[in-house]
């Protein structure tokens, strides 16, 4: 934190793994930050790198120091964690810029054994170097302060912006109906909600999310399905329209949320502004992204759990109408995606 630097030139270089239109939470952050960032005609430039962060290659992190070189000294480089907590090999690099790292969540929380380790290990050591952190929730920068005893000063929290979807009016379904989101990978673990609705009849699964991020879980997922022949029952939708999304999410009953990890939980912030009651996996973030009026939260992934706590909710008519009172009177706002690019580039500027 202690670096000296060249007058800066006022240029900022926002690097992001893979393809920035990738219908996740966080790419939609950064897609958002971006395109703001265009419209104001700032010195900002986007540069999209290998797909295979947070595991480069050597030629990935080549092709990254080539970057380098042709950059002005000072420049400041906002680096998505992705790809920051991998460029041990390029620590002197980075003395020559300004570092921005953002962080929707510490890496060694998506993996477990040696890999969740090696990850914990890179980010004791990366961790000194930022100028700034900017995180996405007050857990994230709670972590940051008491795992990696980060100074308080160098972290800032932007929410990311939630896009109003325009509302339809809700069908008349003969079963009730469900919905999560997030893309079709371990840790948002769908092969345990899919265990819980076979102890449950009489209801409709829609799941939104990319399904090209993990195709080893895709698989498994879809093989589950097939086997206790779930086609019925259960719907998977990948990089669908704004109309459809919007449509899937006024229809549906019920959000439900089994992710063993969220950075903020976007999907399940547009559950509480289409005023849809939630079922979640507690964690401190979404404690803090939903708070408790029409949300419902669970534990643990034992067996039954969840098959429980949705037959005491939405199926229980008495139950589930005050569970949708609850909701209406959630008065969570949450910023836009115009008002969070905008504080993010204040925070960037200042860093």
């Amino acid at each position: 934190m202690s670096k000296k630097y060249l007058k800066n030139p006022k240029i900022i270089y926002f690097f992001y793994p893979g393809n920035i239109n990738t219908k996740t939470g966080g790419y939609i952050y950064e897609k958002n930050i971006i395109e703001y960032a265009k419209r104001k005609g700032l010195s900002f430039k986007s540069k999209e790198l290998s797909s295979n962060y947070p595991f480069p290659l050597k030629k990935d992190l080549d092709e990254l120091k080539k970057i380098f070189l042709d950059m002005p000294v000072g420049s400041t480089l906002i680096f998505d964690g992705l790809i920051f907590e991998c460029l041990k090999r390029l620590k002197k690099d980075l003395n020559n810029f300004k570092i921005v790292a953002l962080i929707h969540h510490p890496l060694y929380l998506e993996f477990k054994g040696k890999t969740s380790l090696k990850f914990f290990s890179l980010e004791k050591e990366m961790f000194k170097i930022p100028n700034k952190f900017i995180v996405t929730s007050n857990e994230t920068k709670r972590l940051l302060l008491q795992e990696f005893k980060i100074n308080k000063e160098c972290i800032s929290v932007i929410e990311p912006g939630i896009e109003r979807l325009t509302k339809t009016k809700k069908r008349i379904y003969q079963k009730p109906n469900i919905l999560t989101c997030g893309s079709i990978i371990e840790r948002k673990n769908y092969l345990y909600l899919l265990n819980e609705l076979m102890f449950i009849n009489n209801l409709t699964l829609n799941i939104i999310g990319d399904t090209s991020r993990d195709n080893y879980y895709y698989k498994k997922v879809i093989a589950f399905i097939k086997k206790n022949k779930m086609g019925k029952r259960v719907n998977i939708h990948s990089n669908i329209s704004k109309t459809k999304l919007s449509s899937l999410y006024s229809q549906c009953d019920l959000y439900v949320s089994v992710s063993k990890y969220e950075g903020f939980g976007m999907s399940l912030a547009n559950a509480i502004i289409f005023k849809k009651p939630i079922i979640t996996y507690r964690t401190p973030t979404l404690k803090n992204t939903l708070g408790s009026m029409g949300v419902v939260y669970f534990n643990n992934f034992k067996k039954n759990t969840l098959a429980k706590t949705i037959n005491k909710t939405l199926l229980n008519t008495q139950n589930f109408k005050a569970l949708k009172s609850q909701i209406m009177k959630n008065k969570r706002v949450f910023l836009t995606p115009l008002k969070s690019a905008k504080l993010f580039i204040k925070e960037v500027k200042n860093a």
